[in-house]
């Protein structure tokens, strides 16, 4: 009997860890500079973002993030550019169609010769930022500008990992 009741209390302990999963979407950052030779960015810190994140809870326990493959998929089946000025307001037609959590964006623009990129926790229920789990003012030169997505995963994780 007791050990009917040991399972019965580690499954239910289990099965309260699994809830407490988060589910995550990264979106394309945002070229706020408009210029087109830094759109390949766009997509560069998304990927680099992505395996960041995965990198500090490879066993999801905490959140669960869909694969970036799959989200640009959905962006493009629905005609969603990140290259596009339009790209934050057209964004949250593809959430509506996925089952997440919270969603991560970010954005980036030129300043006297560095790349300014900023990371943020959206909830898709209200499109509204999370206050107080946001990665701003990050300064990199070009040819560091993938050190950023580390910055920021470690800055936006810690609204999942408790």
């Amino acid at each position: 009997m007791r050990y009917i009741i040991c399972l019965f209390i580690c499954s239910l302990l289990l099965s309260i860890d699994l809830f407490s999963q988060t589910n995550i979407v990264i979106l394309p950052f945002s070229n706020l500079d408009g210029e087109y030779s830094h759109n390949q960015w766009c997509y560069e810190l998304q990927d680099s973002l992505e395996k960041e994140l995965k990198a500090l809870d490879p066993e999801e326990k905490y959140y669960k993030i869909m694969p970036v493959e799959e989200i640009n998929e959905i962006l493009s089946d629905l005609n969603i550019d990140a290259n596009n000025p339009l790209f934050d307001a057209e964004k949250w037609q593809a959430i509506k169609e996925l089952e997440v959590d919270r969603v991560i964006s970010g954005n980036f623009r030129i300043i006297a010769k560095r790349y300014l990129i900023n990371g943020y926790i959206y909830y898709p229920e209200t499109q509204l930022l999370d206050p107080d789990f946001q990665a701003k003012d990050i300064f990199k030169r070009e040819d560091k500008i993938l050190e950023a997505p580390k910055a920021i995963a470690k800055r936006l994780s810690q609204a999942f990992i408790k």
